[in-house]
């Protein structure tokens, strides 16, 4: 069986980080990028802390995640949802088995005996009835595919969009650009990146200043946020502010603003999108909109157990989500 000695020595830290990690202690400070890289060792060498040998298995749940190995690196949102159920299942007598896209596919083999399914992100109708051919326990985690039928865990996206509009808005910003996110795996997803589109458009409408030219449709990652922001500042007049995707993104963009002299926020206000651990610690710290994915996994395996003790009925749970006001949005004068 591996130890931890074996995973602090493949991840490149200490033996306490990887306790800890493995512990879910909130107050460690490492970064999601780390955290995964542990998890990822952990899995493969399947270790099993104390109280998973200890347990007695009284369900098997397995997560399955739309999102491969590497890209769920690239996508701490999804990452932290799933760290949200590990931390949960401390609490219960529960076997977890976790699986990923592998090119395309799942080892339905591997969770072909569980109880329950958590469905982390987005799937076609193929693999949905995958799923139900394996379990009718399931519970979907930021997609609703067949509400009439399975749980699922989403969070309050218009309200996150109206605070954030709301709040540059008031601090004077009247051209407010928006960089949408774009799906790694487009071929799986119900367009939600269009969704938030369609609710910035809206809202910006109702504020009575959307412009066409400031909005624009993104990427995902860091590079992408760089990438994108290059090309705006040679190509295009800037708007005051610009919201932003993702929190990756944007510290993306901050960076290529920060080398082209354009400082944030005295010449342009950034916010972002997910509060990701990094965000506090740029310069300037993010303003940025937090999703409470850590919770979204949690109530998950909460949704799941009372599946399987017996309710039949679906629920859908709408998370909160908050304004974290920083130091990246300034009140702008003409």
């Amino acid at each position: 069986m591996a130890t931890i000695k074996e995973i602090a020595k493949l991840a490149d830290c200490s033996i306490g980080t990887v306790s800890r990690v493995l512990n879910f202690d909130d107050s460690l400070r490492v970064s999601d990028e780390k955290k995964q890289t542990i998890l990822r060792i952990a899995e493969d060498l399947q270790y099993r802390t104390v109280q998973q040998r200890n347990a007695k298995g009284r369900y098997s749940i397995a997560v399955v995640n739309m999102y491969t190995k590497i890209e769920e690196i690239d996508d701490p949102f999804y990452l932290s949802i799933r760290l949200g159920v590990e931390k949960r299942v401390q609490l219960e007598k529960i076997d977890l088995i976790i699986i990923n896209d592998v090119d395309g596919k799942y080892d339905y083999d591997k969770i072909r005996k569980v109880d329950g399914i958590i469905a982390i992100g987005h799937f076609t109708n193929s693999e949905i009835n995958a799923f139900s051919d394996i379990t009718e326990n399931i519970i979907f985690v930021n997609s609703n595919p067949r509400p009439g039928k399975y749980d699922s865990i989403l969070f309050d996206g218009e309200n996150a969009v109206k605070e954030v509009l709301n709040y540059l808005f008031i601090n004077n910003h009247r051209e407010i650009g928006y960089i949408g996110v774009k799906s790694i795996r487009e071929v799986k997803m119900v367009d939600l990146a269009e969704h938030r589109y369609d609710l910035v458009k809206n809202k910006l409408i109702e504020l009575g200043i959307y412009n066409e030219k400031y909005v624009y449709r993104g990427g995902k990652t860091f590079r992408d946020g760089y990438s994108i922001m290059k090309r705006l500042i040679n190509e295009d007049e800037l708007p005051s502010a610009f919201f932003i995707g993702n929190d990756s993104m944007c510290i993306g963009a901050l960076k290529a603003l920060f080398e082209s002299g354009i400082k944030v926020p005295k010449h342009l206000s950034l916010v972002g999108y997910n509060d990701i651990s990094s965000s506090e610690y740029t310069s300037p710290a993010l303003t940025t909109i937090k999703v409470y994915t850590e919770l979204m996994g949690e109530k998950a395996l909460e949704l799941l157990i009372d599946r399987l003790k017996g309710r039949d009925i679906p629920l859908k749970i709408i998370t909160p989500t908050k304004l974290i006001i920083r130091d990246s949005v300034t009140k702008h004068i003409e």
